[in-house]
């Protein structure tokens, strides 16, 4: 098991129950706080320090390629040379981080799935906790992002974990178009290829409206900043309307979002 599956697995352990809440979607509050339990060897303990401390780093605007070891050191109350002996160098250490990170994006988001199975109430509930995820986290979301494009294990790995959720919400989409598994003779396979563009353009767009809101900081869009449940409602309208289809536009409810 490669250094960044351990550290991601220890990072998340214990974590999967908790409901995603504003205070709760800030990634380095949650790895200090999980640090700070008795039950952990030491050694985990100061990794989970060190990888909250590069969180912290990223979330006040430090860039990546600007981090430093020293200032990761100091914030997290170690020795300066104590990360060498967790992560083979910085740079290994932030994609650990981020590894565990999009972990835990996925463990809150499977966490936010309430109510029936593509229903409008199940689609809120995980824009919304997408919404606090991205707001709580936008060094590690801008990283996440970055890293998604690079030539690296993680990178594979994060592709293959996008391309599982729009899978599932391709599978979705086609029972809601009643093109798979709708009648006699489905086929379901058949449906979920077809509806699987669908799956990753309304993705896509969630995506990119929560990086113009949260990242780039649109000034057209500064407004619903600071109203995550403004910019839920308007995501999942938009998703259901999408993922009716035109013909089904007036359908009671929708499907499941872009990590639903």
């Amino acid at each position: 098991m490669r250094t960044g599956q351990a550290t991601a697995e220890r990072a998340l352990a214990g974590l999967a129950g908790l409901a995603v809440s504003a205070a709760e979607a800030d990634f380095s509050n949650v790895l200090a706080a999980r640090a700070d339990e008795a039950s952990l060897r030491k050694s985990d303990r100061t990794r989970l320090r060190l990888l909250s401390a590069i969180a912290r780093e990223l979330q006040r605007g430090v860039a990546r390629g600007e981090l430093k070891v020293a200032a990761v050191a100091d914030a997290a109350g170690v020795a300066h040379g104590t990360l060498y002996r967790y992560f083979p160098d910085l740079a290994g250490a932030v994609e650990a981080l981020v590894e565990a990170f999009a972990g835990f994006v996925m463990a809150r988001l499977r966490a936010a799935r309430d109510g029936e199975p593509a229903s409008r109430a199940r689609v809120a509930g995980v824009m919304l906790a997408y919404a606090r995820l991205y707001r709580g986290n936008a060094g590690l979301m801008r990283c996440l992002v970055g890293l998604g494009e690079e030539e690296s294990a993680f990178a594979a790995s994060y592709a293959r974990l996008n391309r599982e959720w729009y899978l599932r919400m391709a599978a979705a989409i086609a029972r809601r178009r009643g093109i798979a598994g709708g009648g006699p003779g489905g086929d379901e396979q058949a449906g979920v290829e077809a509806m699987l563009p669908v799956a990753y353009a309304l993705g896509g767009m969630v995506d990119e409206f929560l990086a113009q809101v949260y990242l780039r900081r649109e000034p057209a869009l500064a407004a619903l900043g600071e109203d995550e449940a403004a910019v839920a409602a308007l995501l999942t309208e938009l998703w259901c309307l999408g993922a009716d289809g035109a013909g089904n536009a007036g359908g009671a409810g929708g499907v499941g979002a872009g990590k639903a």
